[in-house]
């Protein structure tokens, strides 16, 4: 780069030459001094090279007037030396680059003018908008559900199937180099004494299958961080991370699609509940891990107010969603009841599909805050009166004009509805959901049921 101690055309009285006149490469050298006897180390600048990455380019280099800096960055690389790799980013003082194509799709969202709601669920995530002004002739209702589509659960299964085959591998690792911290398991010991009453010579064990050697409080008598870790170890390890933060990486770039997708066909301006999703791991676990919930609403959230719109939260406790119809009358169900039906006005559809159509009428006193939100129960059934037999059908299913087709990762995926849902658990469980009590016995001593629930479906 240029110092600035020489003129552009090498004459005096001409201005200093600046940065911006270097044509050449950019790179960061690290420098040894004089008496290093080290080479100097040079990091050349990431720039967006390739087709169609001029824009993006310009973005960051075409304004003289903006700040620059140089940023070292560490990732992680199990192949490179130490397993990690040192980059030079440029970066700006300014907003980020978005491309023409979604700023186009943004701006025609905003113009929708279209009030939806999100429901947010452990399976699925369902959205269901209607016009601002509540009139058919402008546009009808809209309805979207975001599953898993077949290539992705075959994604997610192929990519746990490599998880677990690591996992093992580092414990096999573990456990070799440290054969003194782990005992025999049962297998090994048989085998061991019936070689000691065959006469025949102890086998050694190079990788013991029992438990770690711990106090009688179960705390291991060697902390783990003291084990010693062998190369092998040590590079299986990176891989992992390696690959843990590229899976990190394409569920959060899943998810902005997905947002994107979503604000396109039903405007900026949506309600959800205001749910903490940490509290569902103690249902649902890591299955929470593949559909991802939480990071599908944050993205949804940030899309939402790029395009010039807003996410508001309401609570679910003022509110009870899943527990109302459109008519305002209370249907009661528990989390096994996956279909809503109503006895006051007959409106049948998915449970999901409804509470979003119902979150898209709730109004807050303060939009900053989640317990002002009440039901706008006259608006709800004004547009239940006004859609009709259109609003039912997109209580049934997606009415997103995708069906049936191709899709690859990050999609909106529909697929073909059935008319009841099937139970979520199809055989005993363990434990009760959070509004289903744990069956009570009688006075014979024999479990029974609550009316109306499945004889086969009671919890022991």
């Amino acid at each position: 780069m240029p110092t600035g101690k020489t003129t552009a055309s090498g004459k005096p009285g001409m201005r200093k030459a600046l940065w911006w006149d270097h044509t050449g490469p950019l790179a960061v050298v690290f420098a040894g001094g004089p008496d290093s006897h080290v080479g100097d180390l040079v990091l050349p600048v990431r720039i967006p090279q390739g087709p169609g990455q001029w824009a993006r380019v310009e973005h960051f280099l075409a304004n003289p007037g903006r700040w620059h800096k140089v940023d070292l960055v560490r990732r992680r690389k199990a192949s490179a030396p130490g397993g990690w790799v040192y980059e030079a980013h440029l970066m700006i003082l300014g907003p980020g680059y978005t491309a023409p194509a979604v700023q186009q799709m943004r701006r025609q969202a905003a113009a929708l003018d279209r009030i939806g709601g999100v429901d947010g669920n452990v399976s699925n995530l369902s959205v269901v908008s209607f016009p601002a002004s509540l009139d058919p002739a402008d546009s009808a209702a809209a309805s979207t559900e975001i599953t898993l589509t077949d290539a992705e659960r075959t994604l997610l299964e192929k990519q746990a199937k490599k998880r677990r085959g690591r996992a093992r591998a580092l414990e096999r690792s573990r456990r070799s180099t440290n054969t003194g911290q782990y005992g025999l398991s049962k297998k090994q010991m048989r085998r061991a004494d019936r070689r000691a009453s065959k006469g025949l010579l102890e086998k050694t064990v190079t990788v013991p299958g029992g438990a770690r050697a711990a106090r009688t409080d179960g705390v291991p008598k060697q902390a783990y961080r003291r084990d010693r870790l062998s190369e092998g170890y040590r590079q299986h390890r990176a891989r992992q991370a390696e690959h843990a933060a590229s899976a990190a990486e394409h569920r959060r770039f899943r998810a902005r699609q997905i947002a994107r997708q979503i604000i396109a066909a039903h405007g900026p301006l949506l309600v959800v509940e205001d749910c903490d999703i940490r509290t569902w791991y103690r249902l649902w676990g890591k299955r929470l891990s593949q559909t991802t919930p939480g990071m599908l609403i944050a993205a949804l959230d940030a899309e939402c107010r790029a395009a010039g719109g807003r996410l508001v939260r309401a609570s679910t406790w003022s509110t009870a969603l899943s527990q109302h119809c459109l008519c305002g009358e209370r249907v009661s169900k528990t989390l096994r009841d996956r279909e809503h039906k109503c006895t006051a006005c007959g409106l049948t559809g998915k449970r999901d599909l409804v509470s979003a159509a119902l979150a898209a009428f709730v109004r807050l006193t303060d939009a900053d805050d989640p317990k002002t939100a009440y039901r706008d129960t006259a608006m709800s059934r004004h547009a239940q009166i006004m859609y009709g037999q259109g609003l039912e059908e997109a209580l049934r299913e997606s009415t997103t004009p995708r069906q049936n087709t191709p899709r690859g990762a990050g999609c909106v995926a529909v697929p073909r509805q059935r008319e009841t849902s099937a139970h979520r658990t199809a055989a005993k469980r363990p434990r009760a959901t959070p509004d289903e009590p744990r069956t009570m016995r009688d006075h014979t001593g024999k479990p029974g049921h609550r009316p109306g629930c499945d004889p086969q479906l009671t919890l022991q």
